[in-house]
């Protein structure tokens, strides 16, 4: 009797996947696996997961509200109104915008692109807070937790730029328009990466994003509207 090759090597996958070690990952397990890396034992929280930037936020808030909820799970959310040059942004891209935070009661909070008490909703709580990401000097205002968080603050240009890197790192590729708008959110932030704030890394971000987007390095200061910081 003559085996078909395909049919042997079907028969041995599964004892190749687990001696190996692998295993098929569904896009929630991955989220949640992430997630729980991330985040650690406030990941474990039966709350519905909002990640929410400040009070109408610029497009590296919004965006980066996109972006942590791609890579974490839960919801992009937005307190107030996108900015015109979001919105630009999110249409040129064709990536959905983040969904209006209706109700904060009982929810867990991701904050992206802020960490001072000022800037945020009056609904937030520093309890509901479970982790912050933001590009953003701590000073006077910061936001005072009732207990330790993850915090992760970095001297960039851009909090889309902190994200993009965490990407990198996991392995994740960001989908399309996803990836384009978190280059337009960089682009914005730092004035066309020609402001003082700019960094190798914000450069190195827009780099792999253009790439992604199918954009030209040449026509980043053509494709997005710059008059946002």
């Amino acid at each position: 009797m003559i085996t078909h090759p395909l049919a042997s090597f079907a028969r041995l996958l599964p004892a190749v996947l687990l001696l190996s070690g692998c295993q098929l990952e569904s896009f929630g397990e991955r989220q949640a696996r992430q997630r729980q890396q991330f985040m650690g034992e406030a990941a474990s929280s039966q709350k519905p997961l909002l990640w929410i930037s400040r009070r109408s936020p610029n497009a590296d808030g919004a965006i980066s509200s996109l972006m942590a909820a791609h890579l974490y799970g839960g919801q992009a959310s937005i307190s107030g109104e996108l900015t015109p040059p979001t919105q630009a942004i999110l249409q040129r891209c064709q990536q959905s915008a983040p969904k209006p935070a209706a109700e904060l009661t009982g929810s867990a909070i991701g904050l992206v692109g802020v960490h001072q008490d000022s800037d945020l909703d009056p609904r937030v709580q520093a309890s509901q807070v479970v982790a912050i990401i933001d590009h953003h000097a701590s000073g006077s205002g910061t936001l005072a937790l009732e207990q330790p968080r993850r915090i992760d603050l970095r001297p960039w240009g851009a909090t889309a730029t902190i994200l993009e890197q965490q990407a990198q790192r996991l392995g994740v590729v960001l989908p399309k328009p996803l990836a384009c708008a978190a280059l337009g959110a960089i682009v914005s932030q730092t004035q066309g990466l020609q402001s003082a704030s700019t960094t190798s890394q914000d450069r190195q971000s827009a780099a792999r994003l253009a790439r992604r987007a199918g954009i030209q390095q040449a026509q980043l200061l053509t494709t997005f509207d710059l008059e946002e910081r």
